[in-house]
């Protein structure tokens, strides 16, 4: 038992000796046999302490339980007026001794009652498969209606849905012991047993829900496969143990301590306060811990759960009593936000940090952009909860956008994590040698980029600002690609320098055509070769660019061909070689960027021969 729960208990004690203050329930004066009173008294208390062997009191008829607390309450009249009348007499000695021994069976039979109705009637887990609690009316052991009604608000662990922890009938013949028990100074002995007898039963259901107490040292040395199983069944737990377990153990108290606030309020505490304290305990522990981009989710989590909680927490811990109990829960709800905008830190500086100095093969995607983007998508969905923390400053936060709109602190921080990872991403490009690969490395990559955000819920946080300019720079990307990897060939097709004397097309240099069509030969063999073991693993964007680029290069190509057909005609050439047809050219064009570096097939060579006429 608690210090402050010691503290208060004196309040509950005021034994008949310390009872000269009070009252007589009759006036002075007033007929009553006192003799005959103590005599019947003492036959009936006595008798039942001659049978302590026999079955306990309350196992017994209905109606000697009945009887034997009317004879207490008739004792406790009895005694408030030997105290207003006889205070000196040897009867209030009498009296009082026979109360005590009533008083120690009464706390026997709490004690047996409370000890046989220690399993709840519906299991704290199953309670989903439950329909809720009846809404019967409890009555008193005078058949009276209390107000205190058995409720059943929900049936599953959403909302506050309270189950029966113990039958009717023994809810009624425990309140019927304690409202005596109180009214004759043995409160404090109420709260005692009350406490030993209950805690065990919430601790015990806390174990079948999987509730373990964890140090700090535990918590930060478990790995985290393990942990992240622990942090599951915790939110579950806490879930089932506020909303459940500890609203219907608050809801038995109001019903056995009916019209006893202190003593219901210290009972509480002292069952509940001690558990609610242990679930917290493991959430500061997460709180505290490491910080790990792993563990940013589960945090968020733990945090959501507690947001969630904090209103139940407030309604079933509301005595005050228990305000160190809602003071923690509030204290390690704002730790956990904390940590987790902690967490977000360590994620942005280990983006930066990350220089893993092997260029990915083909120029796709890089695992570091693949992680960045899906961890993001998952930190969207935690919008509403990453408004709720307050998130520093990032370097771009008081920017306005586009539309001269100033973005969220969530948005700005979110798009300084892509700012990041994309400076990151132009280190990497430079590993390439190939200008061009170093290109398409950077466009695969943010290409990825924007269809993560356009695809998800970043899009709404980003806005359609940032998409328009990102998707600007796929294209630019693209193009520096195409003028890098494919200029080499056009270059062959080009006009000048295949002309004599600045004539016609009977001009023509046939040794620059002829000198031009080999090189150009070779130079789309090379990059054709090359290019086939890149990679663009986006379909549309893979299409797009092979068209882009056989756009460029089969117009010149024919158009250089009917010039060279045009000489070989005039010359003297009786057949002139072409390797490449233009439809087979692109063909291979439009069959780039699959990763497969296989060689241009031989058979695509053609033989044009000149023919009269042509």
């Amino acid at each position: 038992m608690t210090k402050d729960m010691l503290s208060m208990i004196p309040t509950l004690d005021n034994r008949p000796s310390a009872m000269g203050y009070l009252s007589p329930a009759n006036p002075p004066g007033k007929s009553v046999s006192l003799e005959t009173n103590l005599a019947s008294a003492d036959r009936i208390i006595s008798f039942w302490e001659s049978n302590s062997s026999k079955a306990m009191l309350f196992q017994s008829s209905r109606k000697e339980a009945s009887e034997y607390l009317a004879v207490v309450d008739s004792l406790h009249r009895l005694m408030e007026n030997l105290v207003a009348t006889h205070n000196t007499s040897d009867k209030l000695v009498r009296a009082q001794r026979l109360l005590e021994t009533s008083m120690a069976r009464l706390e026997k039979e709490f004690d047996r009652i409370l000890s046989a109705n220690v399993k709840p009637t519906m299991a704290p887990d199953d309670v989903n498969s439950s329909h809720g609690s009846s809404d019967e009316l409890s009555t008193d052991e005078d058949g009276g209606s209390s107000s205190d009604h058995r409720r059943g608000r929900s049936s599953n662990a959403d909302e506050i849905c309270e189950i029966d922890m113990m039958p009717l009938d023994a809810v009624l013949d425990l309140r019927s012991i304690a409202k005596r028990m109180v009214a004759n100074g043995y409160g404090s002995e109420c709260v005692r047993i009350y406490g030993q007898t209950r805690k065990s039963v919430i601790e015990d259901c806390l174990n079948r829900i999987g509730v373990e107490r964890l140090s700090a040292s535990e918590v930060q040395k478990m790995e985290w496969e393990i942990l992240d199983l622990k942090i599951k069944n915790w939110i579950r737990s806490v879930r089932i143990a506020v909303r459940i377990l500890f609203a219907s153990e608050k809801r038995l108290c109001d019903e056995i301590f009916s019209g006893l606030n202190n003593v219901r309020d210290y009972c509480f505490a002292e069952v509940v306060k001690g558990p609610m304290m242990k679930l917290l305990a493991f959430a500061e522990s997460m709180a505290t811990s490491k910080k790990s981009s792993e563990r940013l989710f589960r945090v968020l989590d733990m945090y959501e759960t507690l947001w969630e909680l904090m209103p139940d927490i407030e309604t079933v811990y509301c005595q005050e009593s228990c305000a160190s109990v809602r003071t923690q829960a509030s204290t390690i709800f704002v730790r956990l936000g904390d940590s987790a905008v902690e967490i977000i830190t360590v994620f942005e500086n280990a983006i930066q940090a990350e220089n893993s100095k092997t260029p990915v093969p083909g120029g796709t995607i890089h695992p570091l952009t693949g992680y960045v983007m899906n961890y993001l998508i998952f930190l969207s969905d935690y919008k509403e909860t990453l408004m709720n923390i307050t998130v520093p400053n990032s370097p771009s936060d008081g920017q306005d956008d586009e539309l001269g709109t100033r973005p969220s602190t969530l948005s700005a921080r979110l798009g300084w994590i892509i700012i990041n990872l994309q400076c990151n991403l132009d280190l990497k490009s430079n590993l390439y040698r190939d200008v061009a690969l170093s290109n398409l490395f950077l466009m695969n990559n943010l290409n990825y980029i924007v269809s993560k955000v356009k695809g998800s819920k970043l899009l709404g946080l980003l806005g359609y600002g940032w998409l328009r300019k990102n998707q600007g720079e796929v294209r630019q990307y693209a193009e520096n690609y195409e003028r890098a990897a494919w200029m080499k060939a056009l270059n062959y097709l080009r006009n000048e320098g295949i002309h004599v004397n600045g004539g016609t097309s009977s001009g023509l240099s046939q040794r620059a055509l002829m000198d031009r069509l080999n090189g150009f030969d070779s130079a789309i063999e090379e990059a054709i070769k090359k290019h086939s073991a890149w990679i663009v693993p986006d379909l549309q964007l893979r299409e797009e660019l092979r068209i882009s680029v056989a756009e460029k290069i089969i117009p010149a190509y024919r158009f250089f061909l009917g010039r060279f057909r045009k000489s070989s005609e005039s010359g003297r050439h009786s057949q002139i070689h072409i390797k490449y047809m233009p439809e087979d050219l692109e063909a291979h064009l439009l069959d780039l960027f699959h990763g497969d570096s296989s060689s241009l097939s031989s058979s695509s060579g053609r033989s044009l021969k000149e023919k009269g006429g042509r």
